[in-house]
C-alpha cells in the first residue's frame, strides 16, 4: 500500500499503524514529486528553524525576568485564569464593545485564523504527503462541515482585511497613526508593517481559495474530494476560474500551494520582531493576568535582602511585565481613553509601553551574553530626561485604569506606572517639588494637606457624634478619611452621612482626632516606605479598638482599606456609605420627605468604578430620591473620564490647558445639568475647581450623593 492509499484509508477503516509509517517514513512512492519533498522540507526547516532561533532568544529573557510581583499564580487561581482566557483570550469579549466596525473585523479575522489553523496543517503536510487529509475530516466524516466553516471564515477574513486596508489607506483613524502630542514618535513612523501583515492575511486567504479550487478540477474523481466541495460554494467559485482545464488548475494548485505556505513561513518570522508578537503572546498574556482586586497594589517586602525599592532597568521588570511588553497590538485603545492623552500631557499608555518594549528589544543581545555565562546583566535607567520614558510621561497618570479596560488583551499599566515612581522616589529622589510638603504633611500630620491633627475632628463639632473611645461596642467604625476630615467644602458630605446615620439609628462612632491617614496618597505617588509607615500604624490603631466593621463615604478609603490593608492585617468589613444607605432607605430607615426638583447627572469615581466594579449603588439612591431627573453623562460607568484626582494628581500642579478636570466638567455640563453628583471628596474638589473656573457656579452645584438624601431628610 502506498502511503496516500494509507492516508486516505484511515478515514474509511484502514489501519492506524499504515497511516503513522506512512508520516513518519516518509516513504516516497506515490504521486508526489521527490524534488518538491526535498525543496520543501529545505524551506520548511529553513523557517522554522529560523523562528525558533527567534523565539529562543525572547524567551530566554521573559524567563530570566523577575517574578517578585507579588501576585498569586498557584493552580488555585487557574479556575479565574482559564475563565478570562476563555472570554478575552478566545472569545475576544473586549472588541464587541467600543468602537465599531474594528472590533468585529479582529473578531473575525482571529477565529478565522483559529479555524484555518487546521487548513494550515493540511497545506504544510501535503508538501510530503499530497493526499493528506486530518483524520475526522474526510469527505465521508465531518470534512464537508469543515469545508463550509473554512470557506465562510476565509470569506469574512477577506472581506475584515479589505476594510482595515480600507482604514489604513483611506480612512485613517488618528488611533492607529497615534494621538498627539504624546505619540509624535510613532506618527513619524511609516506603518509599513501593519500594511504588509495585511497583505500577507489577504494573501494567505486567497491562495487557500485558488488552491480548493484548483484540487476541485485536478481531483475530480476522487468522490471524497467532490463530496467537500459541494459545501465550499466560495472555492468552487475558484474553481470555475480553470474552465475545466486540467493542466492549468494543476499550475494554479501548485503554485498557490507554494505561496500559501511561504507566506505563512514569512509571517510567522515576522511575529517575534513586530506588533503581531502578540497572535503568541496574547493568549498566556491574558492567562497570566491579575485575578487579584483590580485596584489592589502588591505589598513590597523591605525586609528580604536587597530589597527592591522601585522598577527602572529592563532587567527589574517582572515577568508578567515582560510579556505586556511583548503583547502589545499597537491597536491604541489604550491611547484612546486615557485623560492624560486626551488633556495633551505627555503620556499616551500605548507609547510609553512601546518605547519600553523598544529598551528591551534594544538590551536583548547583552542580556543574552549574560545569561550564557551566568553573569548579572548591568543595564541604564530608562527613565529620565533623554531616557525612553521621560519624568513627565509617568507623573502624568492618574491611574484611573481606563486604559486596562480598554486593552483587548489585558495589558496592565497601573503596576509599572507605580514600580516607575517608587523609583524617582524612594531611589533617585526626583519628583515634582510641591510633593514634598504633601509627603511632609503625611508624615507630621498624618494627612497631605499638612493640616495639623488637632483638626480632624472639628466637622463634628455639635453634632453629637460618638467616639470610639468612649463606645467601643458600637456596630460600625465611620472612618473619615482625610478628605471628608480637613477639606471645608467636603466636611458637608460628612456631616450629610453622619445625619443620615443618626436619622436611621445606625450605631456608629469616629475616631476623633486619633483618626490616622490610611497612606492612600503615598502608595500611589510611589513613597511605598511611607505608605507602609502609615498602614502600619493604622492597623494597630484599629485592631487595638477590636473594629470589626468599618463604614466609609470615600473610594479611595474603601479601595485601601478592603482591597490592601488585608496585606498588613487589617481584615474587616469595610462598608460603603452608599451600600448601607442603600439597604436603609429599603428599609424605610431613612424617610425622604422633601422633593429635589433639580436635573442630577452622576461622575463615576475610578476607585468606585473601574476600580471595585460599583456603578449602580450610587444610582439607585439618586434614583428613590423624590423629585430627582436623573441623566447619564456620554461618558459613564466603565467609560467615565477621571476628574483628575487619581493616582495623587490632586496634589500635582497642571497647566491651564491640560487640566483633567476641566475635561471632565464640560462632559458632565453637557448634559446641562443642576447637579453633578459624586461619592467621592476627591472627586467633588476637581469638578467644584472646574465649575467654578468656568463660571458655571451659579447654576450647576456639585454634591456628594449623601449630601442630596441628607437635604430631603427631617
Amino acid at each position: 500500500m502506498c502511503p496516500t492509499s494509507r492516508y486516505l484509508g484511515i478515514a474509511s477503516g484502514g489501519s492506524f499503524s499504515d497511516w503513522l509509517s506512512a508520516v513518519f517514513l516518509l516513504e516516497t512512492s506515490y504521486e508526489g514529486d521527490k524534488m518538491t519533498i526535498v525543496l520543501w522540507s529545505v524551506v520548511f526547516l529553513a523557517g522554522v528553524g529560523f523562528f525558533a532561533y527567534q523565539m529562543t532568544g525572547r524567551l530566554k529573557i521573559l524567563f530570566a525576568a523577575r517574578r517578585d510581583d507579588g501576585r498569586d499564580y498557584s493552580p488555585k487561581t487557574w479556575g479565574k485564569r482559564i475563565k478570562n482566557t476563555l472570554v478575552y483570550g478566545f472569545g475576544q469579549g473586549k472588541f464587541f464593545r467600543d468602537e465599531q466596525p474594528a472590533g468585529m473585523l479582529h473578531i473575525a479575522v482571529f477565529w478565522g485564523f483559529c479555524v484555518l489553523s487546521l487548513q494550515v496543517i493540511t497545506m504544510f503536510t501535503r508538501g510530503w504527503f499530497p493526499s493528506f487529509v486530518i483524520p475526522g475530516l474526510g469527505g465521508d466524516a465531518l470534512g464537508g462541515a469543515y469545508a463550509l466553516l473554512k470557506d465562510i471564515f476565509q470569506t469574512a477574513v477577506v472581506v475584515g482585511i479589505l476594510v482595515l486596508l480600507s482604514r489604513w489607506w483611506i480612512f485613517k483613524p488618528e488611533r492607529l497613526f497615534g494621538f498627539l502630542p504624546a505619540e509624535a514618535r510613532m506618527r513619524k513612523h511609516s506603518h509599513l508593517e501593519a500594511y504588509l501583515i495585511l497583505l500577507f492575511i489577504l494573501g494567505i486567504m486567497l491562495s487557500g481559495f485558488v488552491y480548493d479550487g484548483a484540487r476541485m478540477v485536478t481531483m475530480a474523481s476522487v468522490p471524497d474530494v467532490m463530496a467537500e466541495s459541494a459545501w465550499q460554494p466560495v472555492s468552487y467559485w475558484f474553481s470555475t476560474l480553470f474552465a475545466g482545464n486540467v493542466e492549468a488548475a494543476e499550475w494554479g494548485a501548485q503554485a498557490a500551494w507554494w505561496m500559501h505556505n511561504i507566506i505563512i513561513l514569512m509571517f510567522l518570522n515576522l511575529l517575534p520582531r513586530s506588533k503581531h508578537f502578540h497572535i503568541i503572546t496574547a493568549i498566556p498574556n491574558v492567562f497570566m493576568g491579575k485575578v487579584e482586586a483590580r485596584g489592589h497594589l502588591p505589598k513590597r517586602d523591605f525586609t528580604v535582602e536587597n530589597p527592591l525599592f522601585g522598577r527602572s532597568t529592563v532587567n527589574q521588570f517582572s515577568f508578567k511585565q515582560v510579556m505586556d511588553m511583548y503583547s502589545c497590538t499597537e491597536c491604541g485603545r489604550c491611547a484612546s481613553v486615557c485623560p492624560a492623552t486626551a488633556t495633551h500631557k505627555p503620556l499616551a499608555p500605548r507609547q510609553m509601553l512601546l518605547d519600553m518594549r523598544d529598551a528591551l528589544y534594544a538590551s536583548q543581545p547583552v542580556w543574552l551574553q549574560k545569561i550564557a555565562v551566568n553573569g548579572a546583566p548591568e543595564f541604564e535607567t530608562m527613565v529620565g530626561e533623554g531616557k525612553p520614558v521621560l519624568d513627565d510621561v509617568v507623573w502624568s497618570c492618574v491611574q484611573c485604569r481606563a486604559c486596562e479596560e480598554a486593552c483587548p488583551v489585558n495589558i496592565e499599566y497601573v503596576d509599572k506606572i507605580v514600580d516607575m515612581r517608587q523609583h524617582l522616589v524612594q531611589e533617585a529622589s526626583r519628583f515634582p517639588a510641591e510633593l514634598n510638603r504633601t509627603f511632609k504633611g503625611l508624615e507630621t500630620q498624618s494627612n497631605p494637606w499638612g493640616i495639623s491633627r488637632e483638626e480632624r475632628d472639628a466637622w463634628a463639632e455639635g453634632l453629637e457624634i460618638p467616639r470610639i473611645q468612649d463606645n467601643p461596642n458600637v456596630e460600625y467604625l465611620y472612618y473619615v478619611g482625610c478628605g471628608g476630615a480637613f477639606d471645608s467644602n467636603n466636611r458637608r458630605s460628612t456631616q450629610s452621612f453622619a445625619k443620615i446615620l443618626k436619622k436611621a439609628g445606625v450605631s456608629f462612632a469616629i475616631l476623633g482626632k486619633e483618626e490616622l491617614c490610611n497612606g492612600e496618597t503615598a502608595r500611589r505617588l510611589g513613597n511605598e516606605y511611607l505608605f507602609q509607615t502609615l498602614a502600619e500604624a493604622l492597623v494597630a490603631l484599629l485592631n487595638q479598638y477590636s473594629i470589626k466593621k468599618i463604614l466609609v463615604n470615600c473610594p479611595h478609603c474603601f479601595n485601601t482599606l478592603a482591597k490592601e490593608y488585608p496585606d498588613f492585617g487589617g481584615k474587616w468589613e469595610i462598608t460603603r456609605a452608599g451600600d448601607l444607605v442603600n439597604q436603609l432607605v429599603a428599609r424605610g430607615k431613612v424617610p425622604m420627605e422633601g422633593k429635589f426638583d433639580k436635573k442630577v447627572v452622576y461622575h463615576d469615581s475610578c476607585n468606585y468604578g473601574r476600580f471595585n466594579g460599583v456603578y449602580d449603588e450610587p444610582r439607585d439612591i439618586l434614583q428613590k430620591v423624590p423629585g430627582v431627573r436623573f441623566e447619564e453623562i456620554t461618558q459613564s460607568r466603565e467609560k467615565g473620564t477621571c476628574c483628575g484626582a487619581g493616582g495623587g494628581r490632586m496634589w500635582l500642579e497642571e497647566a491651564k490647558d491640560q487640566r483633567v478636570n476641566m475635561l471632565r466638567a464640560d462632559q458632565a455640563l453637557e448634559k446641562k445639568p443642576d447637579v453633578i453628583a459624586t461619592s467621592c471628596p476627591y472627586c467633588k474638589i476637581m469638578l467644584g475647581s472646574a465649575i467654578n473656573e468656568k463660571g458655571e457656579n451659579e447654576k450647576v452645584q456639585v454634591m456628594d450623593v449623601m449630601e442630596i438624601v441628607a437635604s430631603q431628610i427631617t
